[in-house]
This record gives structure tokens, sequence and C-alpha cells, in this order.
């Protein structure tokens, strides 16, 4: 109970100003919580994250520009990943609602035809599978059951859902009724374009996942690949210049000498490391914007596309290192 106090409390001293956009992200995202609380609590946990990254990065590398670094890079880290934690939760629930409006109006328009009131079949057709859209569905048949317009109840339907889908549906449907028109067939006419609509989606889905392969293969095949060769060679070669000094002694001409290059094979190698991460999250992100239209889905799949990327480059330098090992330089 302290402890909500203090995040309570420390939320109320932060938010002051924002606190509105993050109650809407979190309606959104469908959780029930204080937002004044939400946004204390994550800002302890990312003061305690900071604390225990900082000393291990500090621990390990015994560098303050490190240190530095890791002070900017954690918080925007944590804010990114809790922000994008809320959009995908509420992209998700709004994909569902979309996926189920189609099979909830006609419903309502077959519970009209078949000569129920408007409250009674807009009511009946809130059914368990049609989740959170059943919650607004009952809510919008209880207002037009208490008195209320089906034009005003009807546009309470998209409130609490961030899908421009469903925002559009409703507007449509509203502007329908209130210029005359019948409203079972505005139901059935509006769930056919969606799901027109939905089909046309997946079939440009489909065309364009070629692309997708595409960067997939790029970002975590073949680049792994051409770093390991390349990681190995530069290595070699330094070896190689270390290890011979020739000089080439001809009248008249200068002294030609093999001399050891500045950069050394281990930077190299941190080096690409470093790319073979910004190349796989950049993938991963490039792939989700392809495939479902959002970058931010891109977050779920940087852990296995860092994964693979690493793995194939660890082998392929495996297996380089010992097709060449051989060779005595």
């Amino acid at each position: 109970m302290v402890n909500l106090d203090i995040n309570l409390e420390l939320g109320r001293i932060i938010a002051k100003k924002s606190i509105s956009s993050v109650k809407k992200s979190l309606t959104y995202a469908n959780l029930k919580i204080n937002p004044y609380v939400w946004v204390g609590l994550n800002l302890n946990l990312a003061i305690i994250i900071m604390i225990v990254v900082n000393f291990a990065v500090y621990y390990l590398t015994q560098n303050p520009f490190y240190v530095l670094i890791s002070l900017i890079l954690v918080p925007a880290m944590y804010y990114m990943v809790i922000s994008t934690m809320l959009s995908i939760l509420s992209d998700q629930r709004a994909r569902f609602v979309e996926e189920t409006l189609p099979d909830a109006l006609l419903l309502m328009s077959s519970n009209l035809r078949s000569g129920l009131a408007t409250d009674e079949a807009i009511m009946l057709s809130s059914r368990p599978e049609f989740g959170f859209l059943a919650d607004k569905l009952k809510e919008v048949g209880e207002r037009v059951a208490t008195g209320e317009t089906i034009e005003s109840a009807f546009m309470k339907l998209s409130e609490g859902i961030d899908s421009p889908i469903l925002e559009k549906t409703v507007n449509l449907v509203v502007e329908g009724i209130q210029s005359g028109g019948e409203m079972a067939t505005l139901l059935e006419e509006t769930a056919t374009d969606i799901r027109d609509n939905d089909l046309l989606q997946r079939e440009i889905r489909s065309v364009i996942l070629v692309y997708a392969l595409f960067i997939f293969i790029a970002a975590v095949v073949t680049a792994p690949i051409l770093y390991a060769i390349s990681t190995h060679l530069a290595g070699a070669l330094s070896r190689l210049s270390g290890a011979i000094s020739v000089a080439f002694l001809t009248r008249g001409a200068p002294t030609l000498k093999i001399v050891p290059s500045e950069i050394s094979p281990d930077f190299l190698l941190e080096f690409s490391y470093v790319n073979l991460i910004i190349t796989a999250v950049f993938g991963a992100l490039m792939v989700a914007l392809i495939t479902r239209g959002n970058e931010k889905y891109g977050i779920r799949y940087i852990p296995l596309f860092v994964a693979v990327s690493m793995i194939i480059f660890l082998i392929v330098r495996y297996l380089v290192s010992g097709f060449f090992g051989s060779i005595r330089i």
C-alpha cells in the first residue's frame, strides 16, 4: 500500500500535463490501472534498471565514457519498450475488434430483419466470442434502451478502441441513419465492405512477402557471412604484414616495406558485432513494416534476428578459420 502511494504521488508530480495522453494509451491497451500509479511505477523501475546496468557497465569496462552512454541509453530504451508495449497491446485489441466487427454487424442486421427492436438487436449481438466488442455493443444497447438516440449511442461504440476501421464504420452507419437509410441494409453493406477490404489487404501482404524474405536473407544470412569472411581475411593480412618485412632494393628505386595495419583485428571484430546488431534490428523493423504495416511489431523479432545473425557469423567464422587453418604464416 505504501509503494502504491509512493508511485501515485510520484506520478502526480511528474505527469501533470501529459496525464491525459497516458490515460488514453492505457485505455486503448485495456490496462485498468491508475495513470499516475503507472507513471510512478515505471519511473521507479527505470531508475532501478539504470542503476543496475550502470554498475554492470562500469564493473565490466572500467570506462566512465561507457557509463555515460548507458546513463543516456537505458532510460531512452526503457521508455521506447514501454511505449511500444502499450502500442502493441492497443493494436492487438483493435485488430481483434476489426476481425470480429463484420460478424457482429451481420448478426445485428439479422436480428433487425427478424423484427427485434433496435436495442434488443444490438444487445443480442454482444456474444462472448466478440470479446471487447461485445462489451461495447452491450453498452450501446443499454443506452438505446434507456432512451438515448441510436446515433448518439452508436457513436460510443468506437470510444476506448484505437481502430480507424471501427471509427469509420460507426461514422458511416450514423450518417446513413441520419440520411434516412435502413439500418439493417447499412450494416450488411458495411460488413461486406470490411471483409472485401480485409481480403484485399491479405492479397497485398502475400505479394510483398517476397520483399520481406529478401530483407531477412540480406540482414540475417548474407551480412554475417560477409562480415565473417572479411574479418578473418583482415586478421590474416594483419598477421602477414606484421611477419614480413621485405625491402625491394634496386638502383635508383625507393625502398618499399609492408607495414602492419593500424586497425587491429579485435577492433574489426567488435565493429562487426555492432554492425550485425544494428543490421538485424533495422531488418526486423523493416520486415514488420512490410508484413504488418507497422514497424513496432518488429520489436518482437529483434531477439530472433540478432541471435540467428550472431550464430551464423560465429559458425561461418569457425568454418573459414578451419578451412584456411593449414596455411601457416
